[in-house]
């Protein structure tokens, strides 16, 4: 086996486009990264492939910060040590909705619960008339596409350099960033179609989107 780099961050977005929070260890699964992207937000007027507000239509929604009520429950299922041991591509068992309920800090600082009425009030604002809102859940990822983004930190440094300023990672929303110190920018592209292990047990197979 060949170490092509170390994993610099690990990131989840409980709610769908909007702020992701750093953590330090989490349980990989069939749906991705536990706790990643458990709400999203029911647009009207978006397409009907892609039904969900995002910050392309809602740039403040970016501001909103999320947060698990009970972390303590957030680390992984509830019967981690089995599937721990299950095959790969198995669902676990995820905790009830009330251990993963999450609250919001507006841009303001007033925080909401995820269900509270008002926050779909907040997040409406500035948005035309045909953008009727609701709340959505679900134990798999709203993810755009697979279920795990891996982005390196030097393609973030080659994207802005040929830019010509200093971007934030975090605009690019994946769920692990990797530095492959001994690689240039888009390195991360060779490994489609071969197999990665993450720190002791995740493993995954990359795939084009």
């Amino acid at each position: 086996m060949t170490v092509v780099g170390r994993v610099e961050s690990l990131w989840r977005y409980p709610v769908k486009s909007m702020r992701g929070e750093e953590i330090k260890q989490s349980f990989l699964g069939f749906s991705g990264v536990y706790g990643d992207r458990l709400y999203a937000f029911h647009d009207t007027s978006a397409p009907e492939g892609f039904p969900f507000l995002t910050g392309r239509e809602q740039e403040r929604m970016l501001l909103y910060q999320p947060r698990f009520r009970q972390p303590g429950h957030t680390a992984g299922p509830p019967n981690l040590a089995e599937a721990e041991n299950t095959e790969p591509g198995m669902t676990p068992v995820y905790a009830t909705a009330a251990d993963l309920t999450v609250d919001i800090e507006t841009p303001s600082g007033e925080v909401l619960a995820i269900d509270d009425p008002a926050l779909i009030t907040r997040l409406s604002e500035g948005t035309e008339a045909a953008h009727v809102l609701s709340l959505l859940r679900s134990d798999r990822s709203f993810t755009d596409c697979r279920p795990v983004s891996i982005f390196s930190i030097q393609t973030v440094q080659q994207i802005g350099d040929e830019l010509g300023f200093v971007l934030d990672k975090r605009r690019f929303r994946a769920n692990i960033y990797a530095d492959l110190t001994s690689m240039s920018g888009f390195a991360e592209n060779a490994f489609h179609g071969r197999r990665l292990q993450i720190g002791g047990e995740a493993r995954d197979r990359s795939h084009r989107p």
